[in-house]
């Protein structure tokens, strides 16, 4: 029974020198946010898939111009979607020219803001302005 005693740890190292340890599994890094955005005041994400080509902030208000394949109405879509989802309620949309500028007004609480979608020709090239 001593023997054994003194054997089994023996017998029971050589087996776990053979097992090699899985490595340790890292989880996936977290998707990376850009803390970019096209309005600081509302915190209004840039369009998704677009090219930014200019961004000016003045005071709680804003300008930028991107560019992407999509539509006028796919991309006014996309933001009008993302105010209302955020509580603002649209008082005002015009649509002018041959359907390459929406006018809208947005309104939440005592806060309100005129939100200027301006596709420039067929180019892709679009011209947003948030004015508080």
């Amino acid at each position: 029974m001593r023997a054994l005693v003194l054997f089994l740890p023996l017998l029971l190292s050589a087996c776990v020198v053979g097992v090699r340890p899985e490595p340790a599994v890292r989880p996936a890094p977290a998707p990376q946010t850009s803390s970019f955005v096209l309005n600081a005041r509302l915190g209004l994400p840039p369009y998704p898939g677009s090219v930014a080509l200019k961004h000016e902030q003045k005071g709680g208000s804003s300008e930028a111009e991107f560019e992407t394949r999509d539509t006028l109405d796919q991309v006014y879509a996309f933001f009008h979607n993302w105010l209302v989802n955020r509580g603002w309620v649209r008082t005002r949309l015009e649509y002018k020219g041959p359907a390459i500028k929406v006018e809208a007004v947005y309104q939440r609480g005592a806060e309100r803001f005129k939100l200027e979608l301006d596709q420039q020709g067929r180019s892709g090239r679009y011209k947003l302005e948030i004015d508080f």
